[in-house]
């Protein structure tokens, strides 16, 4: 005769098919909660609640990566990630490790309690990232300026104390509101103009495509991947000092290295062009200072980044300091690109130039 189970036994079995059933916590989160916010956050407009999807997405995305590893959250990454820019390839997991490299970079050239402002989904998402779900510099307010227009994630920052604090901003204060994800310029000047007003303000670092340097003059200075506000203004070496120790010491090119971003995703390609535009922008300012050593060894760092586009050997030609056959070899690699890329007008041009050197 068929003995009857205890009922805590039976609960329990019940319980244990429930939940393999549903294939665990960790399961849910991957297949079925991320898999929707992913959805919900790319094609929510900017203006509504995206700030609170993409915040519940990074905190299941925090608690799947604590439950089945690493690899699985950057995998999930790049889903969301090819969701929000339809030319990353889903294959492509290089793309985003460079996006989340370049932005630990952003990070390793900032003081403790430092506020940085990003404007651009690569650096937002790929910062939240670090801190959100990997747990590095989470001292760091990072501030979204193509946020600001919504409402959601204006109230959040309202809302924080710390992040009150940090902008300087009483209980009746307000945050500027500016009328497009297109137009947050002058809001950021405000904000920034307020923040600094207190002499005990924390550091303020913000992405060169916020496009306010022109406001603050010598106090916002180009620190290669960020600008920084200094209360007093450095000497170009100084700045130039900070920008080597950096890349030496800190910097971490491994992913930005591999591959070739002409033939890379768009993700791939935002990261890459950071440290081509460091170049084009930083070059300059090393030959005034005379500092031609530095400057090799700024181009040697970078040559394996950023090598494969002409602009590198041209810039490398138009400030070559070495022998003569060097500067030749650099002047044969544009006209090898020129000649395989004829319909390339921006090559065809710059050659001309480089020509008349």
């Amino acid at each position: 005769m068929k003995r009857e189970a205890p009922l805590f036994m039976t609960v329990l079995s019940m319980i244990l098919v429930f939940l393999n059933g549903c294939g665990g916590e960790t399961s849910r989160l991957e297949y079925g909660d991320l898999n929707s916010l992913i959805d919900s956050v790319t094609v929510t407009p900017t203006t509504s609640g995206k700030y609170s999807l993409a915040s519940g997405f990074f905190k299941k995305l925090a608690a799947l990566r604590q439950a089945q590893g690493a690899d699985s959250a950057k995998s999930v990454l790049l889903t969301f990630f090819s969701h929000l820019h339809p030319k990353i390839r889903v294959t492509d997991s290089l793309a985003v490790l460079q996006i989340v490299e370049w932005i630990g970079n952003c990070f390793a050239q900032m003081d403790s309690g430092g506020v940085f402002y990003t404007n651009g989904a690569a650096d937002t998402y790929g910062a939240w990232y670090l801190q959100q779900v990997e747990g590095i510099r989470p001292d760091l307010v990072v501030i979204s300026l193509q946020f600001l227009v919504g409402p959601d994630y204006r109230q959040f920052l309202l809302d924080d104390t710390d992040i009150c604090s940090a902008l300087n901003l009483s209980e009746e204060d307000t945050l500027p509101l500016p009328p497009s994800t297109s137009e947050t310029q002058d809001a950021l000047a405000e904000i920034v103009t307020r923040q600094v007003s207190n002499p005990a303000h924390p550091p303020v670092y913000m992405a060169p495509s916020c496009g306010i340097q022109r406001e603050f003059g010598e106090h916002l200075v180009d620190l290669g991947l960020v600008c920084a506000y200094q209360d007093s203004a450095q000497s170009q070496g100084e700045i130039l000092d900070l920008l080597i120790s950096g890349l030496t010491q800190r910097w971490q090119l491994r992913c930005a290295s591999q591959g070739s971003p002409r033939d890379s995703s768009y993700a791939a390609q935002v990261a890459w062009l950071q440290y081509l535009t460091l170049l084009l922008r930083m070059v300059p300012v090393f030959e005034e200072q005379k500092r031609y050593q530095d400057m090799d060894m700024l181009f040697a760092h970078l040559e394996p980044v950023v090598g494969e586009d002409w602009r590198f050997p041209a810039v490398r030609y138009m400030h070559c300091h070495k022998s003569e056959e060097e500067c030749r070899q650099y002047l044969e690699r544009v006209k090898r690109y020129a000649a395989d890329h004829p319909d390339d007008h921006r090559v065809q041009g710059a050659l001309e130039q480089l020509e008349r050197k």
